[in-house]
């Protein structure tokens, strides 16, 4: 089984990929689905001007669209400030909760807006 709570509580920085005790949402999700041994999708430094809709599109060449988050791997976008990256683990959601600026972990149940993908392999 993997281990992502010693993710809980680092602080965020955009384009942060966790080498310096910092991340961000999407290197946030690379890193639990790389400890859950899922298969990332491919990364895009254009993601982070993107639009939802066009991340949406590349989310969906890597997975399925699903109604909502239950298997560990789940990637969501959540509508945030503009929106962002999560990923379940532990039936609930890593995500950065943007008003701490640290990465929280919170029932998935407390989510009802998102966007939901899962790879193909699951």
């Amino acid at each position: 089984m993997s281990d992502c709570s010693d993710l809980i509580g680092m602080p965020y920085r955009l384009g942060a990929n966790g080498s310096d005790g910092h991340i961000d949402c999407i290197h946030l999700c690379y890193t639990a689905l790389e400890r859950m041994g899922i298969e990332a999708p491919p990364f895009k430094q254009s993601w982070y001007e993107a639009s939802k809709w066009d991340v949406c599109r590349d989310l969906m060449r890597w997975g399925l669209r699903v109604e909502k988050a239950e298997y560990d791997g789940d990637i969501l976008l959540l509508p945030q400030q503009s929106w962002a990256f999560a990923v379940t683990w532990q039936t609930g959601i890593l995500y950065v909760n943007r008003r701490m600026e640290k990465i929280q972990w919170s029932s998935v149940h407390l989510f009802t807006t998102y966007h939901c993908f899962r790879t193909k392999g699951n």
